[in-house]
């Protein structure tokens, strides 16, 4: 027997051995990556800087708060980065204790110093390393007076007035906190877009993953995160995630079915009975607490015709739901006010008079107000994002059933898609008398709602007030119903804010309130979407790894 012949042999006989059902040749190596396939991308990956809800998806996974939300709902605040909390009689001094042995991904430990250095980069444009912009800093970080560290274990935030809900503003994604490491390393960098930049590409948290090397944020298309070694929780089973684009939601779900991908998220509502019944998939849904809305400009100083409320009321009384709703194959309810029915303070059975009654009868009268406004012929822009959100699956086919139903009282709407980031900024400067955009609840308080989008800081609205609206009296009724302790009374008081708001000012028409879905593969064990509706990786597993 020549030497090929028996190296021939030796093949088959091994071949026989494994058909048999014998010892394999060699042992199947763990799965090492999990490939989320999204709807939504993320271009902002700094915590302070965003306030789109793609970019947060991310974020948090890589950047950890004091609290955390609890799995499941209703929203319950449970330790993170601090292991307890005290709170004054007052709802004014918050005291919090940290865990100990911490680690960021650039090395840097955690410690109070640390802690007060995050929130002072978050709450003030300027700080040497500030982004160019903090969404969230007004209405949630404002009422901080002072933030003080007796030990290297204890912060303490002194509050400028009573604040119950403070402990909730310390779990939102935007209080993520960020190495001390990294901000010091953005002290040096001259401008704050490249500040935002630097950090989006060299993550400093404390999450169980992170983006480990140059490349790996590729665009916002596709982002590799690694791991990360040091997690205090223990280093995650998975070594990879992938997260990658598809705003093609069906063949999100053809993907995730043949099993291309492990978890999809948004998938279309039409999608979700044909995911329940595949036995290799899980479809996890739920009752989400959000809001689609039609944002109308109410700034004089713009000199959009929105600022009459006369325009506003009636933009609202041509405004269709159903066919909008109908998009959502029975995943969504048409929403007449600000607070999501899933919410404390939401007012049952109210609708604001300019949605009552025959829509013929309604549309009559919305031209009789555009007339006696002096703009019964008006051309108008409405902006709307360029890919799909948790609370509008189809941007597009919504945007234009506005332009059709507004056409029917003489308004003629020209359309304009912008991504996030973009449309994020006109929103905050108000460039557009229409904006077609929604808002999702972290933190299960309808003051979540109300302070973001109908209040703000200083006077003037917060960087996420669509409408550009700011009256001081409804945003001293916003502060007070915050400070009520009593549930009763500050039910009522968020129902009677509700009623003055849609009956006398008409900033917005709310349009629709819609469930959210995530599904993803049978064989993936440990994945969960928490109380707030965020997926969380870390505990992650494959079956048998």
């Amino acid at each position: 027997m020549t030497r090929l012949m028996w190296l021939f042999a030796l093949m088959l006989a091994a071949v026989a051995v494994s058909a048999c059902g014998g010892k394999e040749i060699e042992k199947a190596q763990p799965r090492e990556v999990l490939t989320v396939l999204r709807g939504d991308k993320s271009e902002i990956l700094d915590p302070h800087a965003t306030n789109s809800g793609g970019d947060a998806n991310l974020i948090q996974q890589m950047y950890e708060g004091l609290v955390r939300p609890s799995e499941k709902p209703p929203v319950v605040w449970e330790p993170c980065l601090a292991v307890s909390w005290d709170v004054d009689k007052d709802f004014k001094i918050y005291t919090f204790k940290l865990r100990k042995d911490v680690k960021f991904h650039d090395g840097a430990e955690l410690d109070a110093a640390a802690v007060k250095r995050s929130f002072d980069r978050g709450r003030n444009l300027d700080d040497p390393a500030a982004p160019p912009k903090l969404p969230y800093a007004e209405e949630y970080f404002a009422d901080i007076d002072s933030i003080e560290t007796p030990d290297t274990l204890t912060v303490i935030f002194k509050l400028k007035d009573t604040n119950p809900k403070f402990v909730a503003n310390t779990g939102l994604f935007a209080a993520g906190i960020v190495s001390p490491k990294a901000i010091k390393h953005m002290e040096g960098i001259k401008l704050a877009a490249e500040r935002q930049g630097w950090l989006t590409s060299h993550p400093a948290g404390t999450g169980p993953y992170t983006i480990a090397k140059e490349g790996d944020y590729k665009d916002s298309s596709t982002i590799t995160m690694t791991a990360f070694d040091g997690y205090w929780e223990g280093k995650p089973a998975i070594p990879r995630v992938v997260f990658t684009l598809a705003e093609d939601a069906k063949s999100r779900r053809e993907q995730v079915i043949a099993g291309k991908v492990e978890l999809i998220d948004s998938p279309a509502p039409a999608d979700w009975k044909d995911l329940e019944d595949n036995a290799d998939v899980f479809l996890y849904s739920w009752k989400a607490e959000n809001l689609c809305y039609l944002g109308m400009n109410t700034d004089p100083a713009k000199g959009f015709a929105t600022a009459d409320v006369r325009v506003r009321q009636a933009i609202a009384m041509a405004i269709d739901r159903a066919p909008m709703v109908a998009l959502y194959d029975g995943t969504a309810v048409a929403h007449h006010v600000l607070l999501p029915p899933v919410t404390m303070g939401f007012p049952d059975g109210y609708m604001p008079s300019t949605d009552k009654g025959p829509r013929n009868e309604r549309l009559n009268k919305a031209r009789d107000l555009l007339k006696q406004a002096g703009a019964a012929s008006l051309t108008l822009k409405l902006l709307f994002p360029a890919v799909a959100r948790p609370y509008l699956g189809k941007p597009p086919q919504v945007a234009d059933m506005i332009r059709q139903q507004l056409a029917e009282i003489g308004i003629t709407v020209e359309l304009e898609k912008q991504p996030m980031a973009q449309l994020g900024d006109n929103i905050t400067n108000g460039t557009a008398p229409l904006v077609l955009i929604g808002w999702m609840g972290e933190t299960g308080e309808p003051d979540d709602f109300w302070r973001p989008l109908l209040s703000g800081g200083g006077g003037r609205p917060g960087n996420s007030n669509v409408p550009r609206f700011y009256r001081p009296d409804v945003a001293e009724s916003i502060d007070v119903a915050l400070k009520e302790r009593d549930p009763k009374r500050r039910r009522a008081m968020y129902e009677n804010l509700e009623k003055t708001v849609h009956e006398e000012h008409r900033p917005m028409v709310p349009l629709l309130s819609a469930m959210q879905a995530v599904a993803w593969r049978s064989d993936v064990e440990g994945l969960f979407v928490d109380s707030t509706g965020t997926y969380r990786l870390a505990k992650a597993r494959y079956k048998g790894q």
